[in-house]
């Protein structure tokens, strides 16, 4: 019976999980957009930065942050402004790019692609999105005494975690390298990450408003 449970546990943790990472968000939006512009493989690197953001929220979160922002609210709200800060001046920047800077040849994919770049982008989204901490917070002391964790325990959370997000956003990578070829004019590629760059921008406002 205690199996039974314990498997219903973690089939809640998963739906939950599956949830919050197929839901519009930061993450998706830069998968979507690192994925257009660079291709499936280069932008592989951009979904491990996102996992190790994933990861270290994770790893606050047991390690005490939850009870820290409980007692110290200021905190939450630092990790809130960060966030927003971040993604609204990630959002301008892919906004204001020029045609020249984003054109569709390959020798300029080569020259504009940064692997450490990618990798950090993609740490730094997941790091300071507060949907992912809200998440956190709210959700999975539902799922997991917080107070009496165990090693196997923290194991199988994160990899639920951070293998469903992995999974999710290795099928928007996919997504928008199946839509690439429709995006291969210069113009059209700006369209797109002005409309890019928008969302994001609006997602950080959201933040700072909510």
């Amino acid at each position: 019976l205690n199996v039974i449970m314990e498997l219903t546990v973690w089939l809640g943790l998963l739906a939950s999980a599956l949830f919050i990472s197929i839901s519009p968000g930061p993450g998706a939006i830069f998968s979507i957009s690192q994925g257009t512009q660079y291709g499936f493989k280069r932008s592989i690197i951009s979904i491990i930065g996102l996992q190790l953001g994933l990861m270290s929220q994770i790893i606050f979160l047991l390690l005490g942050l939850g009870i820290l922002i409980d007692q110290f609210p200021g905190i939450f709200s630092i990790i809130k402004i960060l966030g927003m800060l971040y993604l609204i001046v990630l959002g301008a920047l892919q906004w204001f790019k020029k045609i020249e800077q984003i054109s569709t040849s390959k020798d300029d994919f080569e020259n504009s692609f940064s692997p450490l770049n990618s990798l950090l982008k993609g740490f730094f989204v997941n790091i300071t999105n507060i949907k992912g901490t809200v998440f956190f917070l709210a959700l999975i002391p539902l799922f997991v005494d917080l107070t009496s964790l165990n090693i196997s325990t923290c194991v199988i959370l994160t990899a639920t975690l951070v293998g469903v997000d992995l999974f999710v956003m290795t099928g928007y990578l996919m997504l928008a390298e199946i839509s690439k070829s429709l995006l291969s004019d210069p113009k059209k590629i700006l369209w797109q990450n002005r409309v890019t760059g928008s969302i994001l921008i609006f997602i950080g406002l959201i933040m700072g408003m909510t």
